[in-house]
């Protein structure tokens, strides 16, 4: 479910700063906040794991990690990936220069939970970064540079045809910016960037049985994105699995006047679901267990811009969305 956190708020309050040029890059120490969160639960059934590693007014240098690596009790690790792990696992790393990636993998041969329960068993991952500062500078534009690293998910035994709905396998890899600008008079602008790929079984009616296929999404907002994703297929209709290639960017996150207060959180977000019997899923973005992410991969900068009271377009503008409350930490379906 989406949840209102009254909590975020207080998260972002603890990381105000205030400054007049730039933010994020190497040579300037200015706080913000990070976070390494995963989440195993079962449907129905609820919660199975849940741990949070928050760390509050870290900068680049020195560079600190928040990392959690959860092993389930139920599945191995079919991903073909971090090889080291025979088991079911979730991870999560977000680093204070920006570099960070979260990875899940889950397969089972025997049913997700309670034998006695046709129940379906997930994992998520997730890495934030977030920043929230009060501008006394002249009118200026508030742009995020991201390199989003490489986007991967797959299904692990997809049967051509089954005699009965199954559909419950899934696998989503996601960044994701949310922005909120806070003017002194107390309204609220919020806007969203999303760049992603989901992938789900679909069922078709043939006959007496059902076609049992892969399908795909890539999630984009704005829609269309300005830039084109570069999907690719591993051809293996069995076990299939798509992979969105790395981008690089510059979010205009709105201009921000003398007196604003800005808040936007960055979150990486890996997961998945199976109902189990010889099925499975892996979703990653980037590396979990290493840095596999250029340098400069997060570096918010303001850049000056004639006072208006509406933000200018750009080749990368979130989209408003209007007058906004609270931000939303998107904690998925448990």
């Amino acid at each position: 479910m989406y949840l209102n956190r009254i909590a975020l708020a207080a998260f972002l309050a603890a990381s105000v700063s205030v400054f007049s040029t730039s933010t994020y890059a190497d040579d300037v120490l200015v706080p913000v906040d990070i976070s390494a969160n995963i989440i195993e639960s079962t449907i129905p059934g609820g919660t199975v794991f849940h741990d949070s590693k928050p760390l509050f007014g870290v900068t680049a240098d020195p560079l600190q990690s928040a990392e959690l690596l959860h092993l389930s009790d139920t599945g191995v690790n079919g991903s073909g990936r971090s090889t080291n792990i025979s088991g079911a696992f979730a991870s999560s790393l977000a680093e204070s220069d920006g570099n960070g990636g979260v990875g899940v993998s889950q397969l089972i041969f025997g049913p997700a939970a309670d034998p006695t329960q046709d129940a379906i068993r997930k994992l998520v991952a997730q890495s934030l970064w977030t920043h929230t500062f009060l501008y006394n500078g002249p009118a200026a534009h508030d742009l995020l540079h991201l390199n989003i690293p490489t986007l991967q998910v797959g299904l692990l035994g997809v049967p051509p045809r089954r005699t009965g709905i199954s559909a419950s396998e899934t696998a989503e890899a996601d960044a994701r910016v949310d922005a909120v600008i806070t003017h002194s008079d107390g309204s609220m602008i919020q806007g969203i960037f999303e760049f992603g790929v989901s992938e789900f079984e679909r069922q078709i009616p043939s006959g007496k049985d059902l076609l049992n296929i892969a399908d795909k999404q890539i999630l984009e907002h704005p829609n269309p994105l300005l830039f084109t994703p570069h999907l690719t297929f591993n051809g293996d209709d069995f076990n299939p699995s798509f992979s969105l290639a790395p981008v690089s960017l510059d979010l205009d996150l709105g201009i921000i006047q003398p007196g604003d207060t800005m808040s936007w959180v960055y979150t990486l977000t890996a997961e998945g679901s199976t109902r189990g019997f010889e099925r499975g899923y892996f979703a990653f973005v980037g590396d979990p267990f290493s840095g596999d992410v250029p340098s400069g991969n997060l570096k918010e900068t303001l850049v000056s811009s004639p006072t208006s009271p509406t933000p200018e377009a750009s080749s990368f503008s979130l989209m408003l969305l209007g007058l906004a409350g609270l931000l939303l930490w998107r904690w998925p379906k448990s």
